[in-house]
């Protein structure tokens, strides 16, 4: 499926779309098919202005649809799924004008149905539309501000230009751009999502799930494998089965029950909870607190405090320019290296013994478990003038 064409114009003309099409043009004066309102009228100090009108029509297309392209000119779209059977299509039109209004244009070449009103891409009007599809439709639409709404298409290639974008129950791949505006998915077999700085919701993704948010919030669970960069806005995430990878340059992040994660705050805090795997952390001065995890634990807080409780990694290694470091281990860990570079370290560890070294720079150090230089289990500890305490 190609790809909707459009460009920039002023705000009384949206932007002009691109025509390459084959077959017969229908026009739809849609006053013969509905009706049309006169929502207001102005005489100011240059006399008779024109009417602010709304026109609404509806129609039947009987050709067999497998792909739908539809551009509103700013106003919303609302793509559904149903029976199979012809295509449902209702319309309402705002235009300026005291003539009649613009024309709304469908044409089906080869299964491909376009839908559009062309004078709107030169003139202040735009387009509703209101389609129902049969099953596994692929659907490319623009709404240039207007909200976007598309349920049960096999693919979605959706741009709403800052309106809403809603997209549920896509079979396929789904590509949602929003400039602004909020983005909701749910069930998808994929999911590429940029809102541009509006906030995003996905839950439900079978395959793959990138989303890139621009400052805006977001919150995703149930999808096998995700990467999320929300450009400074704060990231939840939950029941990630495969590798989870979030950037959140100084927004907080929260995930829990996911599998192996790795984690950039920029600055944010840090929570993370139920990690199967490996998990990476860097923080950037923002707090990590860290609960559950079983694989290969590696944090660099960058000054902030750690918090670290149920560990059974086998590895951690925990960096930390100058906050306090507490870490609980549920089981013998094989290596454990920590530098706090001035914080006080606390560390709570099963079994034993343990080769131990470390270094205060002259502060309290208490050790209270079982210690052997020769022995297969390792703590390092270097606290460069915090207290360290290391205990059963």
């Amino acid at each position: 499926m190609q790809p909707l064409t459009s460009a920039g114009r002023p705000q009384a003309a949206r932007g002009r779309w691109i025509w390459r099409l084959s077959g017969v043009v229908t026009l739809v004066p849609l006053t013969a098919l509905g009706t049309f309102a006169l929502v207001r009228a102005v005489n100011g100090s240059g006399g008779p202005q024109p009417y602010q009108a709304t026109a609404t029509g509806a129609f039947t297309i009987t050709e067999p649809v497998t792909a739908l392209n539809i551009q509103s000119y700013g106003a919303p779209i609302k793509v559904t799924s149903g029976p199979a059977g012809p295509v449902q299509v209702s319309t309402s039109i705002s235009y300026t004008s005291a003539g009649n209004p613009p024309a709304v244009t469908h044409t089906d070449s080869g299964g491909l149905l376009t839908l559009a009103a062309p004078a709107c891409a030169n003139s202040d009007c735009s387009v509703a539309f209101t389609v129902t599809v049969p099953s596994g439709v692929n659907v490319n639409a623009s709404s240039q501000g207007g909200s976007l709404s598309v349920v049960g298409a096999a693919t979605a290639n959706l741009d709403s230009g800052g309106g809403p974008l809603y997209a549920s129950g896509i079979s396929g791949s789904l590509t949602a751009t929003a400039e602004g505006g909020d983005v909701t998915v749910n069930n998808a077999a994929a999911a590429d999502v940029d809102s541009g700085g509006g906030q995003v919701t996905a839950t439900g993704i079978s395959g793959k799930l990138t989303v890139h948010a621009e400052g805006g919030q977001i919150t995703v669970s149930r999808a096998p494998t995700a990467t999320l960069d929300s450009g400074g806005g704060p990231v939840f995430a939950s029941a990630i089965s495969g590798a989870l990878n979030v950037t959140a340059e100084g927004g907080g992040v929260s995930v829990s029950g996911t599998g192996p994660a790795t984690i950039d705050s920029g600055g944010g805090p840090v929570t993370a909870t139920s990690v199967t795997g490996p998990l990476g952390v860097a923080s950037e001065g923002g707090q990590v607190q860290v609960d559950d995890v079983t694989g290969t634990l590696t944090v660099d807080t960058g000054g902030g405090p750690m918090s670290g409780t149920v560990i059974s990694s086998s590895s951690t290694t925990v960096i930390d320019a100058g906050g306090d470091v507490t870490l609980g281990f549920t089981a013998a860990p094989q290596s454990v290296r920590v530098s706090t570079g001035g914080g006080n370290a606390s560390l709570s560890v099963p079994g034993g013994p343990y080769a131990v070294t470390a270094d205060t720079g002259g502060s309290t150090e208490t050790v209270q478990i079982a210690t052997s230089p020769g022995a297969p289990r390792s703590i390092n500890v270097s606290t460069e003038g915090g207290n360290l305490e290391i205990g059963p």
